[in-house]
């Protein structure tokens, strides 16, 4: 799962164009240190998308 640090954290991140070379290497930094999936960010971006 993941904290809500980490779900501030994208909802930082997710203002960038994450496709971006430079901010596609800090993302994925970020996705790494954090042990996060690609199926947990897409329920982490569902959450944000609600509020």
């Amino acid at each position: 799962m993941f904290t809500v640090k980490q779900l501030e954290e994208l909802s930082f991140l997710s203002w960038w164009d994450l496709e971006c070379p430079p901010l596609k290497v800090l993302f994925d930094d970020w996705k790494d240190v954090n042990g996060l999936s690609d199926d947990v960010i897409d329920k982490m971006m569902d959450i944000l998308m609600e509020q």
